[in-house]
């Protein structure tokens, strides 16, 4: 099972990035979570955590299942992770609304899930 999952931020937009959790797990709250940290205006990280229970973290939002991927396609999955660029934009270090405006974690996760539902 693919999510979406989403976490609170004391400043900014709320952080999104992607949980793998197979069909099986009666815990649907743990499981491979990627997603990209860090700052847009020097440049996010690409980050993997395996085994994350993302569903016990304090900042911990929602999770909104996205489709079934297939065991046979993590491999692919993971290669699309590692091959969507993180948001990099320094715009943001010198403007205060930037124009068009800054992509973040939820438009990677948007790049990501558009190109792995392919693969369900």
């Amino acid at each position: 099972n693919v999510y979406r999952v989403v976490f609170s931020q004391s400043r900014g937009p709320d952080h999104e990035g992607i949980a793998l959790v197979p069909a099986q797990n009666a815990n649907q709250g743990a499981g491979r979570f990627y997603h990209v940290k860090g700052d847009v205006g020097v440049g996010m990280d690409y980050d993997m955590r395996p085994g994350y229970r993302f569903g016990e973290s304090k900042s911990y939002k929602s999770s909104t299942l996205q489709f079934q991927l297939p065991k046979t396609q993590l491999a692919r999955f993971e290669e699309i992770t590692q091959k969507c660029p993180p948001p990099y934009d320094p715009r943001v270090l010198t403007e205060s609304s930037p124009d068009p405006p800054v992509r973040n974690c939820s438009n990677w996760v948007d790049d990501v899930l558009t190109e792995a539902k392919t693969l369900a």
